[in-house]
């Protein structure tokens, strides 16, 4: 009994989801998720928008007219019946037969009514996805509203109304949120590190390499993956001949200051692979140095890569000698016998008593110019002079007359 009841209740299940409209026939619209680091807004054509959905809508439609067509639509009673007389063919009673259909029904009507709600929740969704692939709609009246750029952005944004910082002084607070967060990992994080901390050991005799990596601090950097090696000619357990050679296949890479050999490669995404490439070119001229069919002697090592300045020595001529300081003494002692002569005979010049009667001569003429000054004041008193014209305050008297007037007066001086 169990088995037929399934069978049954199989097959009125799926007459009735022929009698619903299917799910999956429909062709799935675009589902084109939001484009978040997008920076202009999404193309909102109008014409080909209506097509693609009004397109859809049509297969929809043809689909369901379709499905109708192969499962006409029986009344109720007529599908209890055919239930009933499927049932009785298996070999079910008549009333144990009638209560397995209306329950069957039952289930039946029960699962149109989910399959309905689905669908309305589907179609919701189509819209939803919708209004996301179109994008928002652009605002024709808009000043930034452009037809032969339907992307450009025409949302208007809220006006500002002085309640919040400008975008200058919102970078500014991130920067100093950042330096924030840096001061706190400096205080609170780094202390942690010292129990990671390993004692200084000197390198081994084979540790000839010195690497340099580059970082910065967990930031992308194209120069990150820049590794450089250095290494010491002398290090490396040759013979003088091979580290000569050695010298010469290095190149400008040779430093004659500090005879080093610096090389460094940034070719390749990681700094791993720029060690093993280094590495590897390492053992390759080592190997090419040690080999003995040519020992390059007869090539000249070429240093101009490296200007080295010449150190400026003291001439030898310029060093005090034991006969150089007999003859400065000679010199300075018949200077002496010179400067006594002078001051015996009174020509030589004291320099200090120049100077004290040069600046007697200077007083004395100094006065002397004011005592000019205070004479020529009182005499000026005693005989105005008449204003000039052009010279005076307001004197309207010709140039001629004032120098008639000033003989006149001079020649009457004179008498005195």
């Amino acid at each position: 009994m169990a088995s037929a009841f399934s069978i049954t209740r199989l097959n009125v299940l799926a007459s009735a989801s022929r009698r619903l409209s299917p799910l999956h026939g429909r062709p799935p619209g675009p589902v084109v998720g939001p484009r978040w680091l997008k920076t202009s807004a999404s193309r909102w054509a109008n014409t080909n928008r209506n097509e693609r959905y009004s397109r859809e809508e049509e297969e929809d439609d043809d689909s369901a007219d379709a499905d109708d067509d192969k499962t006409p639509e029986l009344p109720k009673e007529e599908l209890i019946k055919l239930q009933i007389e499927q049932l009785r063919s298996i070999g079910c009673e008549a009333r144990e037969s009638r209560e397995i259909a209306l329950q069957m029904m039952q289930e039946a009507d029960e699962f149109s009514l989910e399959l309905s709600a689905e669908d309305e929740e589907e179609k919701e969704l189509d819209e939803q996805l919708r209004t996301v692939s179109l994008g928002p709609k652009p605002n024709k009246q808009s000043f930034w509203y452009d037809e032969d750029d339907p992307e450009m952005c025409t949302q208007e944004h809220d006006q500002f109304n002085e309640d919040d910082m400008t975008s200058m002084a919102h970078g500014k607070l991130d920067e100093v949120r950042e330096m924030r967060h840096y001061a706190r990992l400096i205080a609170w994080e780094m202390p942690l590190l010292s129990k990671f901390a390993k004692p200084f050991v000197l390198p081994k005799a084979d540790q000839v390499l010195r690497w340099r990596y580059t970082t910065y601090m967990g930031e992308l950097h194209p120069a990150q993956q820049k590794v450089v090696v250095q290494f010491a000619v002398d290090d490396m357990g040759l013979t003088p001949v091979q580290a000569n050679k050695l010298r010469k296949l290095a190149g400008p890479r040779y430093d004659p200051t500090m005879d080093i050999i610096k090389m460094s490669c940034e070719s390749f995404d990681f700094a791993a692979q720029n060690r093993r490439y280094l590495s590897d070119l390492i053992e390759k001229l080592v190997a090419e140095a040690k080999d003995p069919k040519d020992t390059f002697e007869d090539v000249p090592l070429d240093l101009r890569h490296k200007r080295i300045p010449s150190k400026p020595r003291f001439p030898l001529e310029w060093r005090l000698t034991d006969e150089r300081r007999r003859q400065l003494a000679e010199q300075r002692k018949a200077a002496a016998l010179t400067e006594d002569e002078r001051i015996v005979q009174g020509t030589l010049i004291d320099g200090k008593r120049e100077v004290d009667d040069f600046l007697a001569r200077l007083d004395a003429a100094d006065e002397a110019a004011k005592k000019g000054e205070e004479k020529g004041t009182e005499v000026d008193t005693q005989f105005p002079i008449p204003a000039m014209g052009g010279l005076g305050s307001g004197g309207k008297s010709s140039p001629t007359s004032s120098m008639d007037w000033m003989r006149a007066k001079s020649r009457s001086w004179s008498k005195r």
